[in-house]
């Protein structure tokens, strides 16, 4: 089977409809705990800075559907250094649906509880990472506030 020419991917890309940018609200992130060691580069669910702007850790525990107390000392926020490609990532509806399926309680993880509808999540695909400044993330402490003018 021909590879694709690089002009197709740009074309697919286009097609996807994701809006995103490399600053402000439309910046893809990622959320991990504050606890962590410093990263350079990320993999996993990941959402777009907007989502999350205003919310405290605890906020975004609950509205992106992440484990009780995973966030407990706080969130690191790492703003994407580059856009993924098509090919790297899928989409996984909203925070609502754990693992981007329907919720039902008895099929999944007690862990992982839905999320809210309206914050979009997209999963880097299985072998695939995109590069973080491990120097310049965002910490949120506890009972702060996410900026997203900060990324």
């Amino acid at each position: 089977m021909p590879r694709r020419q690089e002009w197709q991917d740009d074309i697919a890309d286009a097609l996807k409809g994701e809006r995103w940018t490399l600053s402000g609200r439309d910046r893809p992130v990622k959320v991990v705990p504050l606890d962590r060691p410093l990263l350079g580069r990320v993999g996993g669910y990941f959402t777009v800075a907007g989502y999350i702007h205003g919310l405290t850790p605890g906020e975004m525990e609950t509205e992106l559907g992440l484990p009780k107390g995973f966030l407990r000392w706080g969130a690191r926020i790492y703003p994407f250094l580059r856009l993924p490609n098509y090919s790297e990532y899928a989409y996984e509806l909203t925070a609502a649906y754990p693992d981007g399926l329907s919720f039902v309680a008895w099929a999944h993880d007690p862990n992982y509880p839905p999320g809210s509808p309206i914050i979009h999540q997209w999963r880097m695909l299985p072998g695939c990472t995109v590069a973080v400044d491990p120097q310049n993330p965002i910490s949120v402490r506890p009972g702060r506030r996410f900026d997203a003018g900060d990324v």
